[in-house]
């Protein structure tokens, strides 16, 4: 008879700890979104796809030589000046979103975005090609670069690093 009672009380005392846990989040704002129509908004740091603008790239390789996975796949023509780059491109199906090609890049062309979601139905399509088939070559070496008008990176310079250090 005790044993019945002790299972009455257990049973109860049980459902008032859940109530009092399900009472404390009715105020709290929900965590769930409704995906397609409400997005997630992303932290400033958040490592989310890589992009690559490949009118800043010089396709000097530092992104495919660090990459842990070997997902960065980059093809250039010629050499010395008249080195041009053919393909660039990123498998997403290998990619560990490590950021070490970011990091790492100096012409600052690989990015990490904000997006998380790209659901493709076939894997095929996680093969990402960044450069445009109708665009060309893209030249690497910094004076052809400048002779054809594509971007460059600015130059550093030491005079005005000097000058901040004697104020």
């Amino acid at each position: 008879m005790v044993q019945y009672f002790q299972d009455i009380y257990s049973a109860v005392s049980s459902a008032l700890v859940g109530m009092t846990i399900t009472i404390k989040h009715i105020w709290k704002k929900p965590v769930t979104l409704q995906f397609p129509d409400e997005r997630q908004v992303m932290p400033q740091r958040f490592r989310g796809f890589v992009h690559n603008d490949t009118t800043k790239c010089d396709a000097c390789n530092i992104c495919a030589k660090l990459c842990p996975v070997d997902c960065i796949y980059i093809e250039t023509e010629g050499k010395g000046k008249d080195r041009y780059m053919t393909r660039y491109a990123i498998d997403y199906n290998k990619c560990i979103w490590c950021s070490l090609c970011t990091e790492n890049c100096h012409t600052g062309s690989i990015t990490m975005s904000h997006d998380y979601d790209h659901a493709v139905y076939d894997r095929r399509s996680l093969v990402y090609e960044f450069m445009d088939p109708t665009e060309g070559k893209v030249p690497c070496h910094r004076a052809t670069r400048i002779e054809l008008g594509w971007w460059v990176e600015p130059k550093e310079d030491k005079s005005d690093g000097d000058k901040g250090a004697e104020s």
